[in-house]
């Protein structure tokens, strides 16, 4: 095989390994993340304490090692708490449902559990992947239905 050949394979080789490598990133980018279940474990004057289902759906062809994942959940703009997800890895084009417990700051929910008006909650956070030779942080946002903030403020 002439040399210019062999530059050319490795090339072309090099140029689609980077391409799909690229593609996958846009596709982890686009992580989906949601609130399977949330209920109260114990109100102390500390806080709540929530037992959280976390579902994380991986729309890519590589199989993701997570690594510690930090999210927040705000309460119409409030931060309501902090939490810490342990590294997991989620299936090519699978889920995974991750439980952490969740401390909620009792002022805040206080404000909105005997209401009717439900606050509009966000969970952000951002999570760190493993994928090939590099770690990756991408951050993620869910907005929970009504239904779903209803459910977590009243721990149904």
């Amino acid at each position: 095989m002439e040399r210019r050949t062999k530059i050319a394979v490795i090339a072309i080789i090099v140029a689609s390994v980077g391409i799909f490598g690229y593609a996958q990133y846009l596709s982890v980018s686009n992580l989906h993340v949601s609130i399977v279940q949330s209920k109260i474990v114990q109100r102390t004057d500390q806080g709540t304490l929530y037992n959280l289902q976390l579902q994380f759906s991986n729309p890519s062809l590589l199989m993701l090692n997570v690594g510690k994942t930090n999210f927040q959940v705000s309460a119409d703009g409030e931060n309501l708490g902090t939490g810490i997800l342990q590294p997991s890895v989620i299936p090519a084009m699978g889920k995974m449902v991750s439980q952490t417990p969740f401390l909620a700051d009792n002022s805040v929910l206080d404000k909105y559990n005997n209401n009717q008006n439900l606050p509009s909650l966000k969970l952000s956070g951002t999570s760190q992947y493993k994928i090939l030779f590099a770690t990756v942080s991408i951050p993620f946002t869910y907005y929970p239905t009504q239904t779903e903030a209803r459910e977590f403020i009243h721990g149904a």
